[in-house]
């Protein structure tokens, strides 16, 4: 009993450790997105609309190679998460070539067409953050529940046996 107890303990551990990971690495990722719209903002606002046409390209260009970086290495580690991190970095590149479309199409300011992006960036993280937390939560509180040792096998379904009539 004392060796089962230590063991779930030093599960109980690893999760946290998991899931506090999880959860400060994306922190990290809202506040590196805050910052590169803030940056993008203030690069709109004081470029000329040629060099900053080149930045939209360029930024946009990098961010779509290292989303295929990342796909490639969580295509060799077999790893979800690297790949939803590669997901996102490609909606991030996606979104930062579409600025020099989407506020001509809708006739918005640039501003607010970022703006709007980082509202929604970081509401995903948000949502994300809290899936994450919830969900770990919930294997902590299964590992600590006791039931699984009290009830080992499933209860067997007897199926109903049909009498035979005696055909005539």
């Amino acid at each position: 009993m004392e060796e089962n107890a230590k063991e779930k303990i030093n599960i109980l551990k690893k999760i946290k450790e998991i899931m506090s990971q999880n959860i400060v690495l994306n922190l990290i990722y809202i506040t590196l997105v805050t910052m590169y719209f803030i940056f993008f903002n203030i690069i709109e606002q004081y470029m000329k609309p040629d060099i900053f046409l080149i930045y939209i390209k360029f930024t946009s260009f990098l961010f779509l190679i290292l989303t295929i970086l990342i796909f490639e290495k969580a295509y060799k580690n077999d790893n979800d998460t690297l790949a939803l991190n590669g997901i996102e970095f490609l909606v991030l590149s996606i979104f930062t070539l579409l600025i020099l479309y989407i506020p001509r199409v809708f006739n918005i300011d640039n501003t607010t067409y970022i703006f709007s992006g980082l509202c929604l960036f970081i509401s995903y993280y948000i949502i994300k953050n809290i899936l994450i937390y919830t969900r770990e939560k919930k294997k902590e509180l299964d590992n600590l529940s006791d039931i699984k040792e009290i009830v080992k096998d499933e209860p067997i379904k007897k199926q109903t046996k049909r009498k035979n009539k005696k055909e005539e």
